[in-house]
Order: structure tokens, then C-alpha cells, then sequence
């Protein structure tokens, strides 16, 4: 960041020394028309240095929150539901979730909707979820499982759990959507008040599932 300032402010400079050159050599009938113009490159020129100035403070992704969040898979349809998978370092959670000891990472689940007829905007975080997660290891076996939490953090709410995962491997990640009825979510089913829709259409086969493969797993000191 700072290099890009010091080029932009060096840019600045020259563009200022030519326009303060181009009036020097102007003769005085010259001066009239042509101050007007060069008022507007100033303008500009001050506009680019505070772009620059800008650019200059402005945080990288993940540096004003002070963390960064490591992709497991990204949009994966899954009825009316957006969902996401990413983790982080593992985090203290109030009230009753401070102890950190036993975790090396914070697993997130994010679940936002798509275009649907039970009345969420889409994009909307879908709340009253229960989603269960299992995470299986190259062998086949179970290497964590649970059921994630609902939290809010500095980027919104969202579904997460600290887990503990030591071994490096490629790992496969289950979630198991329920209703939100079961957590007594209601949908307005009458024609003149209702979305059109009800979650017992979505979830009349059971709980929703999504499997994501290959997730290529080291891990980390943060």
C-alpha cells in the first residue's frame, strides 16, 4: 500500500510541475482561456491524491475484522438455501463458550436464501435452522461431528462450532439441514397473508443434506 502511495504522489507531483510549466509559457491572451482548464486539471489532480490517500487507509479483506476466513466450498444450492463452509481460528463465544484450550479451529456454516415461496428476501441469513455436521477422514471414519450453533460475529450472524481436527487430510464435510419448524419457526399459509409456500413442501422427503468432497486439510498455527 504505501508503494502505491509514494508512485501516486510522484504522479501527482509531474502532473502539478506541467501544468505550473504550461502556465508559465502562455502569453496573457492565452491566460484567460486557458484558466479554466487548468483549474479543472488541478481539481482532478487533487482528486487523484485523494484517491490516493484513500487506497492508502483503506483495510485489506480480513484486516479491519482482523481475521481471515479459509474456504471449504463457496454457494452450493441446497433447496432454497445458499450455503457456504469456511474456518478461522477458534474463537471465544459468550455466554458460557470462552474456553478455547481444546479446539485448533472455528467451523462456520453460512445459510442464505435463494429466490423461495416461504418468504425470505433472498440473501436473508435463514435463522431457526438446526444443522448437524460431520466431517469423515480419507479412511472413511468420523474425525468430528456436532451440531452447529447460532451466533453473530463482526461480518453477522451465522451457524458455527469450534471443533478440534489435528491430522492433516483430505476430508469429506456433511450438513444436515432440519426444518425450522422443529425449532417452531411458522409460516403464514392462508392465500391473502401467506408467501405461498409452506416448509413442509421443502422438507416432506426429511432433512436436507450436502455432501462436499475433497477438502484438502492442514493444519494451522494461528
Amino acid at each position: 500500500m504505501k508503494k502505491k502511495l509514494i508512485s501516486t504522489l510522484f504522479s501527482v507531483a509531474a502532473v502539478s510541475a506541467m501544468l505550473i510549466t504550461g502556465c508559465g509559457s502562455s502569453n496573457s491572451a492565452q491566460t484567460q482561456s486557458s484558466s479554466a482548464p487548468a483549474s479543472s486539471a488541478a481539481a482532478s489532480t487533487e482528486a487523484v491524491a485523494a484517491t490516493a490517500t484513500s487506497d492508502a487507509g483503506a483495510a485489506a479483506p480480513g484486516e479491519a475484522a482482523g481475521f481471515t476466513e479459509n474456504p471449504i466450498f463457496e454457494d452450493a444450492k441446497v433447496d432454497f438455501m445458499n450455503v457456504s463452509a469456511v474456518y478461522f481460528q477458534p474463537v471465544p463465544m459468550a455466554p458460557g463458550q470462552e474456553d478455547i484450550s481444546k479446539f485448533n479451529m472455528h467451523l462456520e456454516c453460512d445459510v442464505h436464501a435463494l429466490k423461495n415461496d416461504l418468504g425470505y428476501g433472498v440473501g436473508d441469513w435463514i435463522p431457526y435452522l438446526t444443522i448437524d455436521y460431520d466431517i469423515k477422514g480419507s479412511d472413511g471414519k468420523t474425525a468430528a461431528s456436532g451440531t452447529f450453533m447460532e451466533m453473530s460475529a463482526s461480518d453477522g450472524p451465522h451457524y458455527g462450532a469450534n471443533i478440534n481436527l489435528p491430522k492433516a487430510d483430505t476430508y469429506s464435510v456433511t450438513f444436515t439441514f432440519h426444518s425450522p419448524a422443529e425449532n417452531g419457526y411458522l409460516i403464514h399459509s392462508d392465500k391473502e397473508t401467506g408467501p405461498g409456500g409452506v416448509l413442509e413442501d421443502h422438507f416432506k422427503n426429511g432433512n436436507l443434506t450436502y455432501t462436499y468432497k475433497g477438502w484438502d486439510y492442514t493444519p494451522q498455527e494461528w
